[in-house]
């Protein structure tokens, strides 16, 4: 090592910056969001989430945090940049008075409904696309040549790519560069001092980062991640999202365009009914579509 560390110092000075040792934290080749946590973004290489590369999110179930943890960068995804997010099966219904909530502009958030054996192919196809900011995966089970697949297209891609996997997953190879396990941390159990409010400010997240372009870091990093009990799903509530009336492939560049545009109808009355409609649920919607049976493969 102390060779190395020697004859990296002998180097132009151009090029020092172009070399990456194991023991230190490389630069990001790719272009990178923040995560919008900034003890997070000093852990992870180029200061933020990587576009152009698969991330690996290991959950023990989807919902435990996760969409809270990435949604600073969608939020500047899709209400400043304009870009479209795809959420991929996941496990639970998108709660779009949560994504709203979030800064999430809802128009730019498409649910891909798939099989698992779909989802994967589903994803992969939007990474392809243009217009796209950030592809979510939820796949319990990925074959290495799926992985393969997703990591080739996140890099041909400017998109953030995640997927999110159980914890068993660990100790599996993969082919993204940066992966971590995701942990729920509950808030300390309530007491005389803390009401419900301040008891659900205190809900957090341990991040355990145990892949990256760098040494792993020394130990979790517990991010504070604050439950909304007014965003919360009730038991009872009508918190299911409207279906479209027709189901568009998941992929297809043309309906994505259609759906970027807000779904024109070429019938003036449908046209008129469909924006009063739009109107009325703009605060409770995001687009739906279906993966196309037998497309995957």
């Amino acid at each position: 090592m102390a060779a190395a560390i020697q004859l990296t110092a002998h180097l132009p000075s151009r090029l020092q910056s172009r070399v990456w040792q194991g023991d230190q934290l490389a630069y990001a080749s790719e272009r990178t969001v923040s995560s919008g946590h900034a003890a997070l973004d000093a852990l992870l290489p180029g200061a933020g989430w990587p576009a152009g590369s698969l991330t690996e999110l290991l959950v023990e179930q989807g919902g435990i945090g996760e969409m809270r943890l990435v949604a600073p960068a969608l939020r500047a995804l899709t209400a400043q940049a304009g870009r479209h997010v795809l959420l991929v099966a996941p496990p639970w219904q998108p709660y779009a008075c949560a994504l709203k909530a979030w800064g999430i502009a809802l128009d730019r958030v498409i649910w891909v409904r798939a099989s698992e054996h779909e989802a994967p192919w589903a994803a992969e196809q939007a990474l392809k696309q243009d217009g796209i900011g950030a592809v979510m995966l939820w796949q319990p089970k990925a074959r290495a040549d799926t992985l393969r697949r997703l990591q080739v297209a996140a890099q041909d891609s400017q998109a953030l790519a995640f997927l999110m996997r159980p914890p068993a997953a660990r100790n599996q190879s993969s082919p993204a560069p940066l992966r971590m396990v995701c942990t729920p941390v509950p808030p300390p159990e309530a007491d005389a001092s803390l009401n419900r409010r301040a008891w659900m400010q205190l809900a957090a997240v341990s991040v355990d980062i145990f892949k990256r372009r760098g040494p792993p870091p020394a130990q979790p990093l517990v991010i504070t991640l604050p439950l909304q009990a007014s965003l919360l799903p009730q038991p009872g509530e009508a918190s299911a999202l409207p279906w479209p009336g027709a189901n568009h492939h998941a992929v297809d560049r043309r309906h994505l365009a259609v759906v970027a545009a807000g779904g024109r109808q070429t019938d003036p009355a449908a046209r008129a009914a469909a924006a009063a409609a739009a109107a009325a649920a703009a605060a409770t919607v995001v687009t739906v579509v279906t993966a196309a049976a037998g497309q995957a493969g």
